[in-house]
C-alpha cells in the first residue's frame, strides 16, 4: 500500500511540475486576422454605418502610411531615463522605510509621469488631426453626426493605438463612452 501511495504521489508531483510552467504563461495577445478586424477595417465600417462615402484608395494609402509612421515612431522611442531614475528612487525609499524620501520621490515620479502623459496625448492628437485632414468633409461630418464627437474621436484613436480602445494600460480595452445612436 505504501508503495502505491508513493507512486501516486510521485506521479502527482511530476504532473504538477510539468503543467505549472505551461499554465503560468500569459495568453498570446490576439493578432489582427480573419477573426479580429484591423483598426482600418473598423474605420471603414464606421464610415459605412454613418452613411458616408467609403475611403478612396488614395485616402486609405495615406492614412495607412500615417499609421505605420506613427507606430514606427512609437516603437523606436527610448525609455525616459529620468522616469526610470525617479521610479528607482521611489522604490528605494519605500524599501528603506524613509517616508520623507518616499514623499519626495513620489512627487518627482508623479511630475515625470504627468509630463510623459501630456507628451503622449499631444503626439496622439497630432496624428489624429493629420488623419482628420485626409477625410473628406462629408465623411467627417457624417461620422460626427452618427457617433458624436466622442465616438468619432474613439474611432480615429483606434488607428493610433493599433486597434485598441483607450482605458487600461498595455492591452487597453474596449472603446469607452456612449454607444452609437440607433
Amino acid at each position: 500500500m505504501s508503495r502505491r501511495v508513493m507512486i501516486s504521489c510521485s506521479l502527482l508531483f511530476l504532473f504538477v511540475t510539468l503543467t505549472t510552467p505551461v499554465a503560468a504563461q500569459p495568453p498570446e495577445p490576439p493578432q489582427p486576422g480573419a477573426d479580429r478586424p484591423t483598426a482600418m477595417a473598423f474605420l471603414k465600417h464606421a464610415l459605412e454605418e454613418a452613411g458616408a462615402t467609403a475611403l478612396s484608395a488614395d485616402q486609405e494609402t495615406q492614412i495607412q502610411g500615417l499609421v505605420d509612421t506613427m507606430r514606427e515612431s512609437s516603437a523606436s522611442r527610448q525609455p525616459d531615463e529620468s522616469l526610470i531614475t525617479a521610479l528607482s528612487a521611489y522604490r528605494n525609499a519605500v524599501v528603506a522605510g524613509d517616508m520623507t524620501g518616499v514623499k519626495s520621490a513620489a512627487a518627482t515620479l508623479a511630475l515625470k509621469e504627468a509630463d510623459n502623459s501630456r507628451l503622449r496625448l499631444e503626439d496622439q492628437a497630432t496624428w489624429i488631426i493629420q488623419i482628420l485632414a485626409l477625410l473628406a468633409p462629408d465623411q467627417l461630418n457624417k461620422l460626427i453626426a452618427r457617433f458624436e464627437p466622442d465616438g468619432t474621436f474613439q474611432i480615429l484613436q483606434r488607428l493610433t493605438l493599433g486597434g485598441r480602445g483607450f482605458p487600461g494600460a498595455p492591452g487597453r480595452g474596449p472603446m469607452m463612452g456612449r454607444r452609437p445612436r440607433e
